[in-house]
């Protein structure tokens, strides 16, 4: 007789949580059928998972204080920001290719002064 297939606990997590895809969990169900103890941990982290969402949804649907509301709203990135950034890699890549254009106009002249 085979042993049953432990289950990793990630897969009870995304089973409990419904986030495992529809073919992962045909698969895992499946298993939990041959599996009396796996069967068992996976309806008791159900009950689990029920009673701490029923804990806890008062306060997930608190709103968020007025002091939290103006600190994320303080936090956003400036616009600018985003534009200045973009505008100075513009820069420094004209200004790269400015100097390579210098460079190689200039090296004739170089060479000659420097006797290459």
């Amino acid at each position: 007789m085979t042993e049953p297939t432990r289950i990793p606990d990630r897969i009870f997590n995304a089973l409990v949580d419904g986030r495992l895809s529809a073919r992962v969990e045909r698969e895992t169900r499946e298993a939990l059928e041959t599996d009396p103890q796996g069967s068992e941990r996976a309806a008791t982290w159900q009950r689990q998972s029920e009673a701490l969402h029923a804990a806890l949804a008062p306060i997930a649907r608190e709103p968020l204080p007025l002091s939290m509301m103006l600190k994320l709203r303080h936090d956003k990135p400036v616009a600018w920001h985003r534009d200045s950034t973009l505008w100075t890699y513009i820069g420094v890549f004209v200004a790269g290719i400015a100097v390579g254009l210098a460079l190689d106009l200039a090296m004739p002249t170089l060479r000659a002064l420097i006797g290459i």
